[in-house]
């Protein structure tokens, strides 16, 4: 990966970032299990879901970035992006 890609979604995404860098993973894609078109997992599972779908990827990254931001702060007590 690329530094100026690196810094293009640390900055547009910072919490998703942080997600993949230091808690476990982001699935994209349509999943007829959990009917979601995005996903955020760690070791335990599922921790977030999007909805079924979204008018551009844009819209459920910034979505999914949402939902790790209040996880972080209903888990870990801060939403703060280091």
């Amino acid at each position: 990966m690329s530094k100026n890609t690196k810094s293009s979604g640390s900055a547009s995404y910072p919490h998703l970032w942080r997600w993949a860098a230091e808690f476990g993973t982001v699935e994209i894609g349509h999943c007829g299990q959990t009917r979601s078109f995005i996903r955020v997992l760690d070791e335990g599972g599922i921790v977030w879901k999007g909805r079924r779908n979204y008018t551009t990827l844009d819209a459920a990254l910034a979505d999914a970035d949402a939902g790790v931001s209040r996880w972080m702060r209903d888990q870990l007590g801060t939403s703060e992006v280091a």
